[in-house]
């Protein structure tokens, strides 16, 4: 089975994991092509190529193994069916994607914003819609060695995305609350 994604399916010159072909023929049966290519280039492939992770020389930050790899598309997987009114995961994709029993049950929210990710945001178009959902690190790629991992992805929104760029999530946090003050506002405790 090939890629799903097109572009994957016409440049790539790796092969598709074959535990990711088990997870794509039960995910076809709940998700739209859109769902599933949204997964595959975040967890795959790197920012404006079409390469798999695997194939970058290790020293590239966007550098993935191949388990790495699809521990992060099962993640990202994870979190998408989480989202709020996402179908229902079938027992078998359940045991797949979860084997370990390492994600959460809890609803997806972004980690920056603390808001509910809705099933319905992944359809948001990712060149104007501030609000749309992207994939993102929570230590940045640029911060740690091995960082594209099912530890360390997540979905998030484009704008928080932006705004955390390069920092951790917490350093991201103190830097809104230091703008916060310095424009005059008061923050609670936490800042």
């Amino acid at each position: 089975m090939p890629w799903h994604y097109w572009v994957l399916r016409k440049f790539a010159t790796a092969e598709p994991p074959k535990e990711w072909e088990k997870i794509l023929r039960l995910l076809k049966d709940i998700l739209t092509a859109k769902y599933i290519d949204k997964i595959e280039v975040a967890a795959f492939s790197i920012r404006g190529k079409r390469i798999a992770r695997w194939q970058l020389e290790r020293i590239h930050p966007e550098y993935s193994t191949k388990s790495n790899a699809i521990g992060a598309a099962k993640k990202l997987t994870w979190l998408l069916l989480k989202s709020k009114n996402a179908p229902a995961i079938s027992p078998k994709l359940y045991a797949l994607l979860n084997e370990d029993k390492k994600f959460t049950e809890e609803i997806a929210c972004c980690p920056v914003c603390k808001e509910t990710i809705g099933f319905d945001d992944f359809k948001r178009s990712g060149r104007v819609d501030p609000m749309s959902i992207q994939m993102g690190h929570l230590i940045p790629l640029s911060r740690g060695k091995d960082g594209h991992n099912a530890h360390n992805v997540v979905w998030v929104h484009r704008r928080c995305n932006y705004i955390q760029d390069e920092q951790m999530i917490e350093e991201t946090i103190e830097t809104l609350c230091q703008i916060l003050k310095r424009h005059g506002y008061e923050v609670s405790k936490m800042c």
